[in-house]
C-alpha cells in the first residue's frame, strides 16, 4: 500500500513562524544587554591597564599621576600617552573603549582629571576633603571632545565637566566607568557620578561653585 505523507498546513506554518518571532523578540533585548555588559567589562579592563601604566610612571616621576599639559594641543608624538605606555605610542588600543564609535576624536575614549595636576596631588598625597578611593583619575569622555584632560577655564574659573564627561557611555542603566586614585575601577550611574557640583574637583573652602550648573 502507498503511504500518505501529511505536510504542514499554511496555518500551522504561520503559527510556528509566529512562535519563533516571539522567542526572538524576547531574546534580542537580553542578548543586546549582554553585549553592552561585555563591552563595559572590557572598558574596565582597559582602565585597570592604564592605571598600572600610570603607577609605573608615578614611580619614575616622584609620584606624579600623569604628565600634565600634554594633550591634543601637542603633536601626536609629544602627547602624554607617549610618556606613559611602552612601547611609546600616542594612540595605544587600550585607550579606546570597545563601546565607542570608530570616529572617536583623537582616537581615545578616556579623560584625565586635571584637578589633580592643578592641586599638585600625587600618588600618596593627602587629598583635601576626599579619600583616594573617591578621587577620580580618569573617566569616559564625550566622543567629539578632542583633548585628554577635563580642564578648568581660566576665563570663567569654571570646569568643563558637564560638556566633556560622558555620564552614560554604556547606557542609562549602567552609566560610565571610572579609574580612582587608589587604582580601583568602578561603574557609576549618572546620578552616582553627579554627586556634587563638580564631582571630579575638590570642595572650595569659600563655598564658591567650581562648575556651571547643567
Amino acid at each position: 500500500m502507498r503511504k500518505r505523507f501529511r505536510g504542514f498546513s499554511l496555518i500551522e506554518l504561520m503559527v510556528v513562524i509566529g512562535i519563533i518571532a516571539v522567542l526572538v523578540g524576547l531574546l534580542l533585548p537580553t542578548l543586546q544587554q549582554a553585549r553592552v555588559q561585555a563591552r563595559s567589562v572590557q572598558c574596565k579592563s582597559n582602565l585597570r591597564q592604564i592605571g598600572q601604566a600610570l603607577l609605573i610612571y608615578g614611580n619614575d616621576w616622584k609620584g606624579w599621576v600623569y604628565p600634565p599639559g600634554l594633550g591634543a594641543n601637542k603633536p601626536p608624538d609629544e602627547r602624554w600617552p607617549v610618556h606613559v605606555f611602552k612601547p611609546a605610542v600616542w594612540n595605544p588600543p587600550v585607550m579606546k573603549c570597545p563601546s565607542d564609535a570608530l570616529d572617536m576624536a583623537e582616537e581615545h575614549s578616556y579623560l584625565l582629571n586635571n584637578h589633580l595636576a592643578e592641586h599638585e596631588i600625587k600618588f600618596g598625597s593627602r587629598v583635601p576633603n576626599r579619600s583616594p578611593s573617591d578621587v577620580i583619575v580618569m573617566g569616559e569622555k564625550q566622543w567629539d571632545y578632542p583633548d585628554y584632560y577635563m580642564n578648568t577655564s581660566e576665563e570663567k574659573k569654571l570646569t568643563d565637566y558637564y560638556s566633556r564627561v560622558n555620564l552614560w557611555a554604556h547606557g542609562v542603566r549602567l552609566g560610565s566607568n571610572y579609574l580612582f586614585l587608589d587604582m580601583h575601577v568602578e561603574t557609576r550611574t549618572k546620578d552616582q557620578a553627579k554627586a556634587g557640583v563638580d564631582p571630579w574637583g575638590f570642595p572650595d573652602p569659600t563655598g564658591k561653585p567650581t562648575a556651571a550648573p547643567e
